[in-house]
């Protein structure tokens, strides 16, 4: 488990209660992949993020199923390809639980066949790896967007 923070006037130490998080995070992100430098490259990124954000690593689809069904994360990261699981099963597995979660997909590059059809399936975004540095804008982004929703 990756917890990881940013400058905040929140509290900057939330801490798991009862297996829910505490209600200082702003967003909860998963990250579903198994290319062990994406991984790296993401967390790297992200720490320069301004939203104070729980960051979760999973590999496999029973831990998706999971985190979807007990945990309700705000955004789902994926690959698009990933060792005996993909960005399209990730995709059927949230419309299936969590419908209405986005999940950007991470990209090794632009095939434009295999993106058109993650985007058809619902894919929030596409953010190809050489444009990774785009993450913290996206999860800033969502981040006022669940905030509006939470005080609407």
């Amino acid at each position: 488990m990756i917890v990881s923070s940013s400058e905040s006037k929140v509290n900057p130490t939330p801490t798991l209660q009862n297996g829910v998080l505490s209600p200082f995070w702003e967003i909860k992100i998963v990250l579903v992949e198994t290319n062990g430098s994406v991984i790296r490259m993401v967390e790297k990124i992200l720490e320069n993020t301004k939203v104070l954000h729980f960051l979760r690593r999973i590999d496999n689809p029973h831990d998706l199923h999971f985190e979807l069904v007990y945990n309700k994360p705000d955004l789902i990261l994926t690959g698009r390809t990933m060792e005996n699981f993909s960005g399209m099963d990730v995709l059927n597995l949230t419309k299936l639980h969590a419908a209405s979660l986005p999940v950007i997909v991470l990209a090794p590059d632009y095939n434009e066949e295999a993106n058109l059809e993650l985007i058809d399936n619902g894919a929030y975004d596409i953010i190809f790896h050489q444009e990774l540095k785009r993450l913290p804008n996206e999860v800033a982004f969502m981040s006022e967007e669940f905030r509006i929703r939470r005080t609407a």
